[in-house]
């Protein structure tokens, strides 16, 4: 294998999947795979453009390939030390680099006057994240557009998804004895022949966040299925850098494509955590009767003072109304207390009810509308927090005892 590529773009695709990288017993997985389009490999690295090279990385639960541009005197594929080779591409001074390989897995780099030699590993003995022996066949997701009528994928503004992951994320569970909570649901559900309902949700039992947004194709039924966080995380990240995503899922996993584009493209593919996720949709209150608006910005700022003097162990934050007045408390025995008010819109009644401070500044974190309401019906009953004038995200807080 022979092959020239540009540095920047070999160190930009390294960024994507190094997060893919395996830390394990299997010396394999700590390296990244380099492979041609001349030499195709089954799976999340089949080739179906000619002329690309391809760098992909897998530590067996999450799976990146990215596509560069690059010049082939003799095609084929060699698997190398992942940090290596990132590390080389990240400090060479040299825009053009020279990557020959030979049948014994030996590898040249060459980049100006700088010369490396590499032990690599055979390209066969690399595992492919989605073997073609997976019950349902994945579709051809790289390729243009045209190429890919009928298949059963959905694609979307790739920051829109970026957001919905950045506001659902965080309410995952980190606990490891319900599992199927450690994830992120991501659902597809056809509303007409040339659009879908995307959407995220995710609970660690307390608090519960939920975002949707519209995308155009049809996948033929709903699909849904429970997305590990340290995927989901990884996804948001690639998504930043790129302008629309196709996503397509089986029972087993879900892959992202960026498309194909003068640069190159980035395949991202997860496997799918097992089992049943909770309907969350039954435990959206629906029978507020109190409405509390606020200015976002002002209510996270107060958060995050009167938060300062909340017990550690049992972060509470104390809500009181009294007519358009909000105060807010906190206190802890060995220290003392905070409070602050400020005005509001408020529509019904008076309460009082404690939320958790870390719940509620990770929801006004995740918005970038103006306001949001708090909506609730009694100080034990969960509270509902929707940004204004939005409908396509919400998030439900179970209150505290203090």
């Amino acid at each position: 294998m022979e092959l020239t590529f540009s540095r920047e773009d070999a160190a930009d695709a390294m960024k994507s999947v190094s997060g893919a990288v395996g830390n394990s017993a299997m010396p394999i997985l700590g390296n990244v795979l380099i492979s041609t389009a001349n030499d195709p490999l089954p799976g999340l690295l089949r080739s179906e453009t000619n002329g690309r090279i391809y760098i992909a990385a897998t530590d067996l639960e999450v799976g990146i390939r990215a596509s560069i541009a690059g010049h082939i005197s003799e095609g084929g594929a060699v698997t190398i030390p992942a940090r290596k080779f990132a590390a080389m591409v990240k400090e060479m001074s040299d825009p053009t680099v020279h990557l020959t390989a030979t049948s014994a897995d030996r590898v040249s780099i060459d980049c100006g006057s700088a010369k490396f030699r590499l032990a690599g590993l055979p390209a066969d003995e690399f595992p492919s994240l989605i073997p073609e022996t997976d019950p349902e066949p994945q579709p051809e997701l790289i390729g243009k557009k045209e190429d890919n009528e009928g298949l059963p994928f959905v694609s979307m503004d790739a920051k829109t998804l970026a957001v919905m992951i950045q506001q659902t994320a965080y309410a995952a569970s980190r606990e490891e004895v319900r599992y199927f909570l450690n994830g992120v649901h991501l659902s597809i559900k056809p509303e007409g022949e040339t659009s879908s309902l995307v959407k995220m949700a995710a609970t660690d039992g307390k608090r519960l966040a939920i975002a949707a947004a519209k995308a155009e194709g049809n996948t033929g039924s709903e699909r849904q299925g429970i997305i590990p966080v340290k995927a989901a995380e990884h996804l948001r990240n690639m998504l930043l850098n790129s302008e629309t995503v196709r996503i397509s899922m089986n029972e087993n996993r879900a892959i992202f494509d960026t498309g194909s584009t003068v640069t190159g493209n980035t395949v991202f593919a997860t496997r799918l955590i097992e089992g049943d996720y909770p309907d969350y949709e039954k435990v959206i209150p629906s029978d507020n009767s109190i409405k509390l608006t606020i200015c976002t910005q002002i209510l996270l700022s107060i958060a995050k003072r009167v938060g300062v003097m909340a017990n550690p162990k049992n972060p509470g934050l104390k809500i009181e109304t009294t007519g358009d007045i909000l105060k807010v408390s906190s206190s802890t025995p060995e220290f003392g207390e905070g409070f602050e008010e400020t005005q509001i819109r408020k529509e019904g009644g008076d309460i009082s009810i404690s939320l958790n401070a870390h719940y509620l500044m990770d929801i006004l974190k995740a918005t970038d509308k103006a306001e949001v309401t708090l909506s609730m019906s009694d100080p034990l009953k969960p509270v509902l927090i929707k940004p204004v004038a939005d409908d396509n995200y919400v998030c439900v807080i179970m209150p505290m005892r203090l």
